[in-house]
């Protein structure tokens, strides 16, 4: 007997890791991906417990460690002053703490080890250079039209997996007033290799440095060869896109008064690029049918608790258990899958949102929160997200 087939719109990190789930489960998976090829997109990712233990299930996260970093400590910085507000152990104590490793890890690489696995599994048929035009449900199946060298395919399955990201076609097709909601702020993105970095700068910490009305984050990547580099400032362009070229001059006035120390990463790389955030309102459905969404299609959501890539791994985790023996209901299946989704994405969406107005505080209330934060210890801090990285598959 065939195995039951379905069709996954999307190839990053979200589609990848659902098409290894559901090829893990029996299911003959298409991947339909616009890109001709699949190349880096943004730059750092930051996995936290509950994403490695999805990794750990699908078996990628041996090889995901050869590629990461297993950060030293978590340290948040006075981005004025350059003096640390509060520190963390990472490493060994908070993977005991909260039951699997904290990584960084250049997101090119974290799609090339998924990809890898997807190219290994017989069960995934991977298409780049398909566009999804739209999807129609037919009696038992649902049938996807996908453009691709000047000609419409049609590929179908029991069930679609809208997967393809803040713009989705897919969501625009299922909820049509869902649209991405712009929060007047762009993330500046560049990787550094360590030997252009001062040696206090270059070693394992994840640190997060905050001033008024912008912040920056640096951790290292690329098993330790390269610094990642995000600043967030505020931004009235609302232009899309990962890879727009910035100017660093622009991006140095935003930080004037800052630490030499904070000014120094920001002046060593040689390019950034700048990307305009995005995220939307929580949705009140994710499909209808046999067809639901997946990852930043569902729950796109601000980078300040660095959980997007995480929640679209653990988005696949359930939708393939969901889905596990269950072919002869996919409907059903998948309604399962988003009611056990739907409030915990809804609930880091807007925790990262409020997120967003604390690490920007200016005047009276950035000194009150940074007093919060020397009388707190930074387990403390790790503890307030306890709920987000002690869920287990």
């Amino acid at each position: 007997m065939s195995p039951p087939q379905v069709v996954v719109a999307g190839a990053g990190i979200g589609g990848l890791s659902a098409a290894l789930a559901l090829a893990r489960c029996g299911y003959a998976v298409t991947v339909l991906e616009r890109a001709l090829v699949l190349e880096e997109a943004g730059a750092g990712v930051q996995l936290a417990a509950n994403a490695t233990r999805c990794l750990a299930a699908l078996g990628v996260l041996e090889r995901a460690r050869e590629v990461a970093v297993n950060p030293r400590a978590f340290r948040v910085m006075d981005g004025r002053r350059g003096v640390a507000l509060a520190e963390a152990e990472m490493a060994d104590a908070v993977a005991a703490r909260f039951g699997g490793p904290f990584l960084v890890i250049h997101r090119a690489d974290l799609q090339q080890v998924l990809l890898e696995a997807v190219r290994r599994e017989p069960l995934i048929r991977l298409l780049l250079g398909r566009t999804i035009e739209g999807f129609e449900e037919e009696p038992g199946v649902v049938a996807v039209d996908a453009s691709g060298s000047g000609r419409l395919e049609t590929h179908s399955g029991l069930a679609l997996i809208g997967a393809d990201g803040v713009r989705s076609v897919v969501r625009r097709q299922l909820q049509p007033r869902a649209l991405p909601v712009y929060q007047q702020r762009a993330a500046w993105r560049a990787t550094v290799p360590v030997e252009a970095l001062p040696p206090d700068l270059a070693d394992p910490v994840t640190r997060l440095w905050l001033g008024p009305g912008a912040h920056l984050v640096s951790y290292p990547v690329r098993a330790g060869r390269e610094v990642n580099l995000v600043a967030v400032t505020p931004d009235k362009r609302g232009v899309h896109g990962w890879g727009l070229d910035a100017d660093p001059a622009e991006l140095l006035r935003h930080y004037a008064g800052w630490s030499a120390q904070a000014r120094a990463l920001l002046a060593a790389p040689a390019h950034w690029l700048r990307w305009a955030l995005y995220d939307l309102e929580p949705m009140e459905s994710w499909g209808t049918g046999r067809v639901t969404l997946l990852g930043d299609a569902a729950h796109a959501m601000l980078p300040f608790l660095a959980q997007g890539a995480a929640q679209a791994i653990e988005d696949s985790a359930v939708l393939a258990a969901e889905l596990a023996g269950r072919a002869d209901d996919i409907p059903a299946a998948l309604r399962r899958y988003e009611a056990r989704r739907m409030d915990r994405t809804a609930r880091v969406q807007t925790a990262a949102r409020g997120m967003a107005r604390i690490y920007h505080l200016a005047g009276p209330a950035r000194l009150a929160r940074d007093l919060v934060m020397r009388a707190r210890s930074g387990e403390a801090m790790l503890e307030r997200y306890r709920w987000i990285y002690e869920w287990q598959p």
